[in-house]
């Protein structure tokens, strides 16, 4: 089967995969727009992390206010 890049704009030839005799495309991302993507989905788990971390101490923060008032 022929690889062929699926990234827009690409459409790169970038190989062959098993069954060798079957010449029918398959998709996927060439090395270079692999390595894109891979850069791409790390910045976004990134700051989906930041996010994260910023949502649990504002959370945080209204527990214990909430805490502090049934206290007193």
């Amino acid at each position: 089967m022929i690889r062929v890049c699926y990234y827009i704009g690409c459409g790169v030839v970038y190989g062959e995969k098993k069954p060798l005799s079957d010449k029918s495309t398959t998709h996927g991302l060439c090395p270079k727009h692999r390595k894109i993507s891979q850069k791409e989905i790390k910045a976004e788990m990134e700051k989906n992390s930041m996010v994260n971390r910023e949502n649990q101490s504002q959370n945080t923060v209204f527990l214990v206010k909430k805490y502090r008032e049934k206290s007193h």
